[in-house]
């Protein structure tokens, strides 16, 4: 008996002495920008998680499901799953969500213990956003959310939403143990994500900065916690040299000290490496479950003494969890059922081949393909229709997915509602509809001004256009390098006296932003979106093209790729034969 009891105390001292020397383990899996990729990154038809090594697309909930099941295995005690937003929007999943709550519930299943909130779950506005967590309340849960800078009205457009945070389900911070460590964290909505997320009015964002140096220097000296943990839906970019990164996320770091992790989001960026800023820890999977990211790190004597970080890819290497992939196929049916039905379309229904990529590539955006073929086709296919347009835009921003070719160069429904997939029409069919404006020659030459002025510096606001041409002078000044404007060819009177109107397409989120330019450009410049006769714009849907006067609503259009040429068709209720052909060239 006594053998034993000495036996126990030695292996008692033993563990404790390990712990001592090795400190407190933790493992943490996070992801960022999922944008409803439920099903992956690549051609619909070539998705399939239940087998391994015969398709190249990635990402996809089951694969997922099963990293998390792994890991949680191996460290049940010390595994933490986060998500730092914009984890909505992006496929036609989304569409259902304010009904269903599906996805939000289905991450609660498989294991997301924190997440925050993106500008794009702010998409359809805070009365949606209430609306699908009402729906995954019911349907069982969902992941406790924390939002830092998250600031109410006193209207009541937003007391549904401030409805949550009442009852505790969107929390400032949350304070939790893992693994014997005391860990604190925030959820933080960066500036740029709120400049592009208008539809959140009136619900308003405190300064990021200021919020994360109030609540991580008391969790860190009131609470007392080992680790404060930010979900920052901030965001960083590589500079221009290619030595370090630059953005809102690393001017958190150098001005919170008190932050030991940044789990960053909203710039898509992959950081192969951990970034090390005094000693804040910051990292990004980059974007559409591509990516897990796992972070193992030792905490022992009040710090951090050992931090490893990777990204394990989500690939067809992985089996999906069965039980995940089949809830999956079960909601496409409902979504088939309450969407696509209507218009005799099928969510597998195959509606196009093509044998190359068209990709948008935001480190070149000058270069990449898909942009000048959206603005082609857009205004192509208006005039085809019988609209008059006199020149296209597209923002890259708003280009979600390119169209690749895969194995089969198969492309499904899906796959083309995911290259432009964001907002929805005003009779709720999901994507922004097609608009119409018109501004003065003046105005064209102002507007010209800005596309110049922005390219260099690239990001979601980078225009391409199709049907005008402008011949600038780099060495004029500020405000005056375009010099002559050509529209389908023909140069046009860019001075005051003109006062003919030209006719601008683009969806109707792009739209808006162009009456707002003079508060963006600080009084500077300033554009007045204009009806037909002239009127100044008062309501977008007054704008909209009808791309079928006979049909009511919003029109879809199927697009079909075909070797090196685009074929456009209006659906109206029968898949036709495709009435003419566009080939692919590059916008002036």
């Amino acid at each position: 008996m006594k053998l034993k009891t000495d036996v126990s105390i030695l292996l008692f001292a033993l563990i404790f002495t390990f712990n001592l020397s090795y400190g407190q383990e933790l493992t943490i899996l996070h992801t960022n920008d999922m944008h409803s990729k439920l099903t992956g990154y690549g051609p619909e038809s070539e998705y399939s998680p239940m087998v391994i090594n015969n398709d190249s697309t990635q990402g996809g909930f089951a694969r997922l499901a099963t990293l998390f099941n792994q890991t949680r295995e191996k460290s049940p005690n010390s595994t933490l799953i986060v998500d730092a937003g914009d984890f909505l929007m992006g496929t036609l999943f989304h569409a259902g969500e304010a009904e269903t709550g599906f996805q939000l519930n289905l991450m609660k299943k498989m294991g997301y213990d924190y997440i925050t909130l993106g500008n794009h779950e702010f998409e359809f506005g805070p009365v949606t956003l209430a609306k699908i967590l009402n729906a995954a309340e019911k349907k069982g849960g969902f992941p406790q959310i924390v939002a830092s800078n998250i600031k109410f009205s006193k209207e009541s457009a937003d007391d549904e939403l401030e409805a949550f945070q009442n009852r505790k389900l969107i929390k400032d911070y949350v304070i939790f143990e893992k693994n014997g460590l005391k860990i604190g964290m925030i959820g933080l909505l960066g500036k740029d994500a709120v400049s592009v997320a208008p539809a959140t009015k009136p619900v308003e964002f405190a300064d990021y900065i200021k919020t994360a140096s109030r609540l991580a220097n008391y969790l860190k000296n009131n609470e007392k916690v080992d680790l404060v943990i930010a979900l920052s839906h901030s965001g960083l970019y590589p500079d221009k040299e290619g030595k370090g990164y630059i953005g809102e996320d690393i001017d958190l770091a150098k001005k919170v000290s008190s932050i030991d992790i940044i789990l960053s989001g909203h710039t898509h960026v992959k950081t192969p490496e951990y970034i090390k800023i005094g000693t804040t820890y910051i990292v990004q999977t980059g974007s559409y479950v591509r990516n897990l990211g796992k972070i193992n790190l030792n905490f022992k004597d009040g710090k951090i003494v050992d931090f490893r970080f990777e990204l394990i890819p989500v690939n067809d290497q992985i089996i999906g969890d069965k039980k995940i992939d089949q809830e999956i196929e079960d909601y496409t049916h409902f979504i088939e059922q309450k969407y696509l039905s209507p218009v005799n379309l099928t969510y597998k229904q195959v509606i196009g081949q093509t044998n190359f990529d068209l990709k948008i590539d935001f480190s070149k955006l000058n270069s990449s393909n898909i942009g000048p073929f959206i603005a082609d086709a857009s205004k192509y296919y208006i005039e085809k229709t019988g609209n008059q347009v006199d020149f296209s835009i597209v923002a890259s921003g708003t280009i979600r997915e390119d169209f690749e070719k895969g194995i089969n160069g198969i492309l499904t429904v899906p796959d083309a509602f995911r290259v432009m997939s964001l907002g929805e029409g005003y009779d709720g069919v999901p994507g922004y509809p097609l608009a119409r404006i018109y501004i003065t020659g003046k105005e064209v030459k102002k507007l010209m001004e800005i596309v110049v002025m922005s390219r260099p510096k690239g990001g979601d606001g980078f225009l391409y256009l199709s049907g005008i041409k402008t011949t600038i002078n780099s060495k004029k000044g500020f405000l005056n390098k375009v010099q002559k404007v050509a529209i389908n060819g023909n140069e046009i009177d860019i001075s005051k006296k003109n006062t003919q109107l030209y006719s601008i397409a683009a969806n109707t989120y792009l739209l808006s932003f162009i009456g707002r330019i003079k508060k963006m450009s600080h009084g500077l410049v300033k554009i007045i979106p204009k009806d037909f006769n002239g009127q100044p714009v008062t309501d977008m849907k007054n704008q909209l093209i009808d791309i079928n006067s006979d049909a009511a609503g919003d029109q879809l259009i199927i697009i079909l790729i075909d070797d090196n040429h685009i074929q456009l068709l209006p659906f109206e209720g029968e898949m036709a034969e495709p009435e003419f052909t566009f080939f692919l060239i590059k916008s002036q």
